[in-house]
């Protein structure tokens, strides 16, 4: 038997938690993740859905949630309206829990680069960014007053 766990991200929305406590899809934060959700959907030839599904054919609801043909019951997140932490949600069963952790670290890292872009560009910087490509670690960004 098995069940879709829940898995604390280093990603937490605190600016702004209680000004869009009741849209919190009006977030910029909200959509940062949105926009990292479909650049990793992207890279691994994958779609955006709103659930995740356990071995066992049970669905479960997230703010988004990534499938793709290596994790074809997907990589969701919720996350928390009252803290703004984010949670990842897989189902690890099946050999699914390396790909999936793969994926949430690529979504994590993917956050904080469009969160860092946005930032040196609202203070005047241009923005370089060299995405990294499928099996790199890294991004690299260069900010040029």
């Amino acid at each position: 038997m098995s069940e879709v766990g829940v898995y604390r991200s280093q990603i937490r929305i605190i600016a702004g938690v209680k000004t869009y406590a009741s849209n919190i899809e009006a977030s910029p934060a909200f959509q940062i993740l949105q926009r990292a959700m479909e650049v990793v959907a992207q890279q691994h030839d994958g779609t955006l859905s709103h659930t995740v599904t356990d071995c066992c054919g049970r669905q479960t609801e997230c703010d988004f949630a990534v499938i793709t043909q290596e994790v074809p019951r997907g990589v969701g997140l919720k996350i928390d309206r009252q803290t703004g932490v984010v949670n990842f949600v897989f189902d690890p069963v099946g050999g699914y829990q390396t790909i999936a952790q793969t994926i949430t670290d690529e979504i994590t890292q993917s956050y904080t680069a469009i969160a860092l872009i946005r930032a040196m560009k609202s203070l005047g910087y241009e923005v370089e960014e060299e995405a990294p490509q499928r099996g790199q670690e890294s991004v690299m960004l260069v900010g040029v007053m």
